[in-house]
């Protein structure tokens, strides 16, 4: 069975962590968000030089989502 993907439209951004400048191949973003199930959602996108090549979207646990946010 496929993994249902989250519906970031109507969750909560709870934080969001840019690096770099829009067009910056290095640059980055990181968007944390909750859904309105309680489920915390990690999004992760950037350019052809960054970490994040590819957009990923991770369901991520509460704690995992409070330390993510204690690293900022």
């Amino acid at each position: 069975m496929a993994k249902k993907t989250p519906n970031l439209e109507t969750a909560t951004e709870i934080r969001r962590v840019t690096k770099g400048y829009f067009g910056d191949p290095k640059g980055f973003e990181e968007i944390l968000y909750r859904t309105k199930n309680n489920r915390y959602v990690l999004l992760q996108r950037g350019g052809h030089e960054s970490p994040f090549q590819e957009e990923k979207i991770t369901q991520i646990l509460k704690v995992d989502a409070e330390a993510w946010l204690a690293s900022l």
